[in-house]
């Protein structure tokens, strides 16, 4: 789907907004709404049919991510998908998804429509960035106090469609348990399930990336086997397409530098697909992606952590770079550093034959599958 501007979306007469997750820097809101069949796709698909025209209808749903100020805070976290009683007994985050405050929607609602969204950048596919400004004229000053609405520019993500696993994973925490993967469990539970992954087909937007037709501004390095990229999470990163590259250098914002390495070929889905083959274009996109971002930010190698996911947030190989003042991600029970692994690859099928130790979130699809498994495992 192309990318679309938020502002359409919050238009829509019965468009509803949740609060899932909200902190002092950044939301993350779930936009409910309706089309009729002839609509284009805009969000997570549910069918109905309504009593009084007979007529299919799709119930959509989209994300969207704001970096925002404290002061927001308050109204943007005002209709909770989930109430904190709910979160801290770890209930199933699906439980409560319909229900909502129309009042606390409808004054988020009007807060947001007060922004125009100017298109910073898209994937081509449901990924869109935007920078939301004011918009002078429409905002009324009672409002702005009764509302909290506040003065200024903050970015914004939107994510249409989201798919129901993106959701799943923008849901407030419930916890976390701790998985030993056996070669066993992977090869019979995890591994159909990344396969369920791939062939929906919600990873095509990887594919605009990898062959430079979007997000060209986030471009750092063209390979032939990989490409580096700004990662999204690096929010404080200056706006690319605005920003000269020579400011970027010694930038004060690399102190939360976050950049990704996207492996081109295809078919390799995560950590345990790596064999001793996968060497060179690891030493590369290591090697290669060091360089740049010494030559673009005056990083230096020593300050970087080179890292692989597992369980990867989205199922096509990529490598993350990190200052080592940056800690997200970087847990030990999530990464594995790239110069341990070509080290481990050296021995053969050693990804495929270890036990692997991950922690997963509660309430995802992954988690549900794996318990089940367990459970009909149990010696």
């Amino acid at each position: 789907a192309a990318a679309r501007n938020p502002l359409a979306i919050l238009s829509r007469e019965d468009c509803k907004v949740q609060s899932l997750t909200v902190s002092d820097q950044h939301a993350t809101l779930l936009l409910t709404s309706r089309t009729d069949e002839k609509a284009p796709d805009d969000g997570d698909e549910i069918s109905a049919t309504t009593d009084d025209q007979n007529t299919t209808t799709k119930t959509t749903q989209s994300l969207l991510k704001l970096t925002i100020v404290p002061f927001h805070k308050q109204l943007l976290g005002s209709n909770p998908v989930l109430s904190q009683e709910d979160i801290e007994k770890g209930q199933v985050a699906e439980r409560n998804c319909l229900r909502h405050d129309p009042s606390a929607s409808d004054k988020i609602l009007s807060f947001l429509k007060q922004y125009t969204f100017q298109l910073s950048s898209d994937s081509g596919e449901e990924y869109s960035y935007y920078t939301a400004s004011p918009e002078n004229g429409k905002s009324d000053p009672k409002d702005n106090e009764d509302m909290l609405s506040g003065i200024g520019k903050f970015d914004v993500e939107l994510i249409s469609p989201a798919t129901p696993n993106q959701i799943s994973r923008a849901m407030p925490s419930l916890g976390h348990v701790l998985i030993e993967e056996t070669p066993k469990m992977y090869f019979e539970c995890t591994k159909p399930y990344i396969q369920t992954v791939v062939d929906s087909g919600s990873l095509s937007w990887i594919k605009n990336l990898v062959e430079v037709k979007k997000e060209k501004e986030r471009l750092l390095l063209n390979h032939d086997d990989f490409i580096i990229n700004i990662d999204t999470k690096w929010r404080s990163h200056p706006p690319p397409l605005t920003t000269p590259r020579e400011e970027w250098m010694n930038h004060p914002s690399t102190v939360d530098l976050y950049c990704l390495g996207i492996c081109k070929q295809s078919g390799i889905t995560c950590l345990r697909d790596l064999t001793s083959e996968h060497i060179p274009m690891l030493k590369g996109m290591m090697k290669e992606g060091l360089a740049a971002i010494k030559s673009i930010y005056g990083v230096d190698h020593d300050q970087i952590r080179v890292f692989i996911h597992y369980q990867p947030q989205f199922y096509h190989f990529h490598v993350h770079f990190t200052r080592l003042e940056n800690e997200v991600g970087c847990s030990v029970e999530r990464g594995h550093l790239v110069s341990d692994v070509i080290q481990n690859l050296l021995l053969e099928d050693y990804y495929k034959k270890r036990t692997i130790t991950y922690k997963l979130k509660k309430g995802t699809a992954l988690e549900s599958i794996i318990g089940a498994y367990l459970e009909e495992h149990r010696d």
